[in-house]
């Protein structure tokens, strides 16, 4: 079966109010071609579990997608927590559920694993427990045979994990070169359908011919579109680094919301395609420099 398709097409198979995955770590590897997508199709009510994000839950944030925040970290590293995330958490406007990062990772393998929880001792003593205490989500045990204290993570449902990679044959066979360095693994595994953006697609002989190459196997993929720089303006190792620039001048913009209003109208939104995108981002030699920096 031919799982290729735009990303257009795949977007919209998403309904309002699901839970959508986001792969990449901070300022690396986010599937940004789908979600600027997302936000041009104005989907609404999303629950958006981001175990380490970034701009790709900012632009959800900035376009009013998004219901709720399932994190552990916002930011943009040096740059400080992504303004919008920032702004409508504080404002109540959007919904933040908090976890360290092992803790949201043991929730998702609880449910990659049909486990009622996975338990771990990451968490016991902190401040995160008590934010969970009328939910449950992440709850104090004790072993019945050790007297030893654990933390219970309950399973965490996802409908839709949303990755970035390096290259995809057309049944959905999904490679990371030169290895799997982030944690999309835990999201992919855990989602009742996966769609990933690929740099370029290969011959399904090739994949054959090395199979210890294939990252996610074909019944893991519900679809693969072609997104070239389709993780800009973060990074897609060793490919291409993050553009430093449209970081800071996203951030100064954020500043002031009329401003930003405007920037994230004109820049983000405005061009029609990923690749007019692309194109007024800096086109080529902007290609150029990220790929250099990245060397």
């Amino acid at each position: 079966m031919d799982k290729r398709a735009s990303v257009e097409q795949l977007v919209e198979t998403i309904p309002d109010g699901a839970t959508v995955a986001l792969g990449g770590l901070s300022m690396n590897s986010a599937p940004m071609a789908y979600v600027r997508e997302i936000v041009r199709q104005e989907k609404r009510d999303l629950t958006v579990v981001a175990i380490v994000a970034g701009m790709s839950v900012d632009w959800l944030i900035a376009g009013g997608c998004v219901k709720k925040i399932v994190s552990g970290l916002v930011s943009f590293e040096g740059l400080g927590l992504a303004p919008m995330f920032r702004m409508g958490v504080q404002s109540g406007r959007v919904e933040i559920e908090e976890y360290s990062e092992d803790l949201l990772i043991c929730r998702l393998r609880a449910q990659a694993w049909n486990l009622p929880f996975v338990p771990t001792k990451a968490g016991l003593g902190t401040d995160l427990l008590p934010l969970h205490e009328q939910t449950g989500t992440i709850r104090v045990e004790v072993d019945g045979a050790t007297g030893e204290h654990y933390v219970a993570c309950t399973r965490l449902p996802v409908d839709v994990a949303l990755v970035h990679a390096h290259s995809a044959d057309e049944l959905g066979n999904v490679r990371v070169d030169p290895k799997l360095i982030w944690m999309d693994n835990e999201i992919v595994n855990a989602a009742e359908r996966t769609f990933v953006s690929v740099e370029r697609y290969v011959n399904h002989s090739d994949v054959v011919a090395e199979p210890h190459r294939t990252t996610y196997p074909q019944f893991m993929v519900s679809g693969v579109a072609l997104a070239e720089i389709g993780a800009y303006p973060t990074s897609c190792f060793p490919e291409y680094s993050h553009h430093n620039s449209f970081f800071q001048a996203y951030s100064a913009a954020a500043s002031a919301p009329e401003e930003f209003k405007t920037f994230f109208a004109d820049r983000v939104l405005g061009p029609e395609t990923w690749d007019d995108f692309i194109k007024s981002s800096g086109g080529d030699e902007m290609i150029t420099e990220i790929r250099r920096l990245s060397a």
